[in-house]
């Protein structure tokens, strides 16, 4: 019995080292598998970068956006013309066209926008052209502490310095009491 238990066990040694490059090849297609598996993923959901539509405007895009701007309770005038790859034409529109990547993508922001037009806004206050301040907690005529929003297509959004407007969005910004 002895000779034959040697003899099972070499042949089990043989065994498991064949078996070990044919395990590796099923390890290595399973990784594989799952790398490929996650890049499909990934592009699937995207950047939004990838041509005319996506999630963020690209060098060379020309999208629109109609932007409001409401003080306590009162439309304003439109912001007047002003220059650059993200503008407006004085014409209540927002005109994202990058030529640049400085403009780009997340750089094509409200904040851009408002800079470009010699404003300033961030997440708590903003500046218009005509150099009135609001700033969360002001008060409006009411006498009632006042509070920034920004409103998309009907819905408030809250990181509204970095919000880059999507073609054919209706943006409102205002301050208003709560």
């Amino acid at each position: 019995m002895r000779g034959r238990d040697r003899k099972e066990r070499r042949w089990g040694e043989r065994r498991a080292r064949r078996m070990a490059p044919r395990t590796w090849v099923i390890m290595a297609g399973a990784v594989l598998g799952f790398v490929v598996l996650l890049a499909v993923l990934i592009a699937s959901l995207g950047d939004g970068e990838v041509g005319s539509g996506g999630r963020y405007p690209n060098v060379g895009d020309h999208w629109h956006a109609e932007f409001s701007v409401v003080l306590c309770g009162e439309t304003q005038p439109d912001f007047p013309v002003s220059s650059g790859e993200v503008h407006t034409h004085g014409d209540g529109v927002i005109h994202i066209h990058p030529a640049t990547s400085a403009y780009a993508g997340l750089n094509a922001n409200l904040a851009r926008f408002f800079a470009g037009t010699g404003s300033r806004l961030t997440n708590d206050s903003f500046e218009l052209p005509s150099g009135e301040k609001y700033t969360d907690g002001d008060l409006c005529p009411d006498e009632q502490p006042g509070q920034m929003f920004l409103r998309v297509n009907g819905i408030t959004m809250t990181d509204i310095a970095s919000y880059v407007a999507r073609d054919g969005d209706v943006l409102e910004l205002g301050f208003e009491t709560q």
